[in-house]
């Protein structure tokens, strides 16, 4: 009885340490970009598994040191430890697969150890199948997957088009909403001693686009350093308005 209780004790803290948390991700084939659907993730810490849907998303019940296993047919398994919540891409490489052809001659038949030239239908592009490159350079061309696409036998640009534009879209997306959270009042009011309307005022006034906020140069503590010398040049009167800007639809065009 006493060791039922403890078993469900320790089960209960357990799914309470991982009830707010969770890693996202889409899982992608590295080199070609396709979304993976049907890959199995596994939380070996917490005993969770869940696999991508069409478009290569999963959630799962995470923390940090946790250990994520993604494995799939035709692809290598790989570890990934949890450094970050964060949504992130996860990529994998197509595994090097050997089968035994066998030839039939006069004499018989004789096994022949050769690369196997499967093909693989792309989820994405209308179950299209793919034929990838191989490894056929120099003295050490084994015929080995190399995982570029050398050959789309069916192709549909439209749909292409379609699918990379709400890709950036989403992209875009996740850029504004990270923009709007880090530039709240809330987060502002952490790094310049400013408060109520002049806070309000110079968060408005300072909160950059997603070109500035996304550059590999881009700092927040150096970028609020400048933008606040800036604002201690405005009148008395400038500090308490909150300027307007023109909208700018700055999503990517065809």
């Amino acid at each position: 009885m006493f060791r039922s209780a403890l078993v469900l004790i320790l089960l209960f803290i357990a799914s309470f340490a991982y009830a707010q948390h969770t890693q996202e991700g889409i899982v992608y084939e590295i080199k070609t970009h396709i979304a993976l659907s049907g890959i199995k993730v596994e939380n070996l810490n917490g005993k969770f598994k869940t696999q991508t849907d069409k478009q290569g998303h999963f959630s799962v019940p995470a923390k940090g040191g946790d250990l994520l296993v993604f494995s799939g047919m035709a692809y290598r398994t790989d570890t990934v430890v949890v450094t970050s919540l964060d949504a992130r891409y996860f990529y994998l490489t197509p595994s090097q697969q050997q089968l035994n052809e066998v030839v039939i001659n006069g004499k018989g038949a004789a096994a022949v150890n050769q690369s196997a030239f499967n093909q693989r239908i792309d989820p994405l592009f209308h179950n299209q199948t793919m034929t990838y490159q191989r490894n056929t350079d120099g003295p050490y061309g084994d015929g080995s997957v190399k995982g570029g696409v050398s050959l789309r036998v069916w192709s549909n640009k439209s749909t292409e088009n379609n699918a990379r534009k709400q890709a950036q879209l989403e992209e875009r997306d996740r850029n504004i909403t990270k923009i709007q959270q880090t530039f709240s009042d809330d987060n502002i009011g952490k790094y310049v001693p400013l408060k109520n309307q002049e806070l309000h005022a110079f968060t408005v006034r300072y909160t950059p686009d997603i070109k500035t906020f996304t550059a590999k140069e881009f700092n927040l503590a150096t970028y609020l350093s400048k933008c606040y010398e800036e604002f201690q040049k405005l009148s008395p009167e400038e500090k308490l308005k909150v300027p307007v800007f023109e909208h700018k639809d700055d999503s990517t065009s065809n």
